[in-house]
């Protein structure tokens, strides 16, 4: 889980601004309590990268969290793509942002998450991260519209894990499979068969969404109809692909769509 709120799209500019943040309505407390709920009915642990500054604001809906046996990683502080920062920016966004969620949960934070993959191809900010005392990073998705880096098999880069997220080729290109609208309405047998490709190599399948997602009274940004289309479409569609991709069975889920997707946002 990517822990921001609704409007923290880096090149948007209720999102690239932070002093704009504090006049817009929160949501992260009541998508974040729904995504705990669904977990729990699920009894999945998962990891939340959660953003320095939403463990500042929001410090109960953050302890939560670790309270309830997740992990809390680090998905930065302020929300600020790695290759747009020099080394020492990078360092004190790392930083910040640990110490945030250090002091809000009270345990050692070791994973990071860069925001909308941009970690980049060169192994500096590995070594940020080393220096800084993060174990691992799951930042890199290789999917040229998505943030672009190579990904290559996980493995250690400057002394740091990276365990990628979910992908699969197709034709020419690779095709994000762990989130974004394709997990919500590619047929279900393609995002099995990526699955399965995946463990058979020996790479962790690894999912993810925002808190945001599944909250079906939140704000939306206004954004290009592209954009648009990929950030909103199927958003229903979401709790029982995962449901079905990573979760035992359980009819609570049932229950939990229609309860939360009465209404279903446009």
């Amino acid at each position: 889980m990517d822990v921001e709120e609704w409007f923290h799209v880096p090149d948007h500019p209720a999102g690239a601004d932070p002093r704009l943040w504090a006049g817009l309505p929160p949501r992260l407390p009541t998508a974040l309590a729904a995504t705990l709920d669904l977990l729990a009915s699920w009894r999945v642990r998962a990891t939340f990268f959660v953003l320095g500054w939403a463990a500042t604001r929001h410090r109960t809906a953050v302890r939560r969290i670790a309270e309830e046996g997740h992990e809390v990683a680090c998905h930065g502080n302020l929300h600020r793509r790695v290759f747009e920062l020099s080394p020492e920016a990078f360092r004190r966004e790392a930083r910040e942002g640990r110490q945030a969620l250090e002091d809000v949960c009270g345990r050692r934070v070791r994973g990071f998450r860069a925001p909308m993959w941009s970690m980049g191809a060169a192994p500096w900010p590995y070594e940020v991260l080393a220096e800084e005392g993060f174990t691992y990073s799951s930042s890199r998705l290789a999917v040229p519209f998505l943030g672009g880096a190579r990904a290559g098999p996980p493995g250690p880069v400057a002394g740091v894990l990276e365990v990628p997220a979910l992908r699969a080729p197709w034709r020419w290109v690779a095709l994000p499979m762990g989130g974004t609208v394709l997990l919500r309405r590619l047929p279900l047998r393609f995002l099995e068969a990526a699955r399965d490709a995946a463990l058979r190599r020996g790479v962790p399948a690894v999912y993810w969404f925002h808190p945001w997602e599944l909250d079906s009274s939140g704000p939306r940004l206004t954004l290009d109809p592209v954009r648009r289309f990929a950030r909103f479409s199927w958003l229903p569609n979401l709790p029982e692909r995962l449901h079905r991709l990573i979760g035992p069975g359980d009819r609570r889920l049932e229950t939990w769509i229609a309860q939360n997707w009465v209404k279903k946002p446009a």
